[in-house]
């Protein structure tokens, strides 16, 4: 059996499950807060096998004004600088703006928070970015604070800082077994079984399998995106020229990236709720139907970057029945941290959400208003239901 811990004691302060970008960032938090830690990931790290890893995440503010995730979005941007700041990492976060476009200007997340965003008119989108084609009458809402996160990098950063600050981080372990009584939490993996005081699950799309038992529902989604080379002007693709989007559409929401150095191509996806599936069991290969839900928005906003395909990915969704993440203590065993899901959209928000998850472990109670995380608002609806 392999082993690597046989001079020390399998006892900890907490345990973290999944080493994705919450978890990641949670078990550095927890080491940084002098926490006997350990972080246990199934696959490598980083890996491509749940939802946080694509080389490009969106951030921006304001949507979020004026809602309950407000607070969180706020307190996430400090986070990200806090991290590119102690890491010296200063590309995990390259502010570029982000234009949302939609056909109705009543876009309900803008109607609260005006002066928080640039309000554009359809001239002004064609003469400011003319790499949309765009009908009438879409309208534009551009944050300036809008930024491209670079998600396999964040995760490899939290990771470093955990490690230097003592955490012990364990990949290609998976759980087998886990138990939760009054006195402590333990887990079993093949390469041996560890006690703590707390235990923390930041299991992404799996985390239906785990809350099952409570009734409540979870579904994990296939999606993919992609990135092709523009037939033509690839200049007007790079970030400062373009910036973060998403386009409201009958289809879905498209999203896209402007062009990074270090990953050939225009990065394009369909946000859209995507096809459920079991984690453990999907396919997982791109395919044509991958390829033509983007090959269709770029036909119908961006022509001229219709090019060459250089690249499809597949990636897991997690939803709620409700959409909104569970960043809360177990129900039913005080000494268990639920963190997600994070319902599809939840990369800007990690180091926030890592933090309560943190403090919930930690004191029992968060920094950040989070009772809209709460899991009793799901208990409730799955009881009526």
């Amino acid at each position: 059996m392999p082993s690597g811990l046989d001079s020390q004691a399998n006892s900890y302060d907490v345990i973290v499950v999944g080493m994705g970008a919450v978890g990641s960032a949670t078990c550095c938090y927890l080491a940084q807060r002098g926490m006997r830690v350990l972080g246990l990931e199934r696959f490598a790290i980083p890996h491509s096998q749940g939802g946080s890893h694509g080389f490009s995440r969106q951030t921006k503010i304001a949507p979020y004004i004026g809602s309950p995730y407000e607070p969180v979005i706020l307190r996430a941007y400090q986070l990200w600088r806090e991290l590119m700041d102690q890491s010296g990492v200063r590309d995990i976060l390259l502010t570029t703006g982000f234009l949302d476009l939609h056909p109705d200007r009543s876009f309900a997340a803008y109607q609260q928070n005006r002066g928080h965003f640039e309000d554009l008119q359809h001239a002004r989108i064609r003469e400011r970015f003319p790499q949309f084609s765009l009908p009438e009458p879409y309208w534009g809402a551009y944050d300036r604070e809008g930024a491209l996160l670079r998600p396999e990098l964040a995760i490899t950063t939290f990771i470093r800082l955990a490690l230097q600050h003592g955490a012990t981080v364990w990949g290609n372990t998976e759980v087998l077994d886990w138990n939760a009584d009054a006195r402590s939490v333990t887990v079993t993996t093949r390469r041996g079984t560890y006690t703590a005081d707390r235990l923390v699950f930041c299991a992404g799309p799996w985390t239906g399998k785990l809350l099952a038992k409570l009734g409540v529902r979870c579904i994990a989604t296939r999606m993919s995106f992609g990135w092709v080379w523009p037939l033509r002007n690839a200049k007007a693709y790079l970030p400062d020229a373009m910036p973060c989007w998403c386009l409201t559409d009958d289809d879905g929401i498209y999203y896209g990236f402007p062009m990074m150095e270090d990953v050939p191509g225009y990065k394009i996806g369909l946000h859209w709720y995507g096809e459920p599936v079991d984690p453990d069991a999907f396919d997982r290969q791109p395919n044509a139907h991958d390829e033509a839900l983007i090959r269709k928005g770029l036909a119908r906003y961006f022509p001229e970057a219709n090019g060459p395909l250089l690249g499809l990915r597949t990636c897991l969704y997690d939803h709620t029945v409700d959409d909104v993440p569970i960043i809360d203590n177990h129900p039913e065993l005080p000494r268990v941290t639920l963190c997600g899901p994070l319902c599809g959209a939840g990369f800007k928000f990690v180091p926030a959400y890592a933090e309560m998850a943190t403090d919930l472990a930690t004191s029992g109670k968060t920094q950040v208003q989070s009772d809209f995380l709460r899991i009793d608002r799901l208990l409730k609806k799955e009881s009526v239901g």
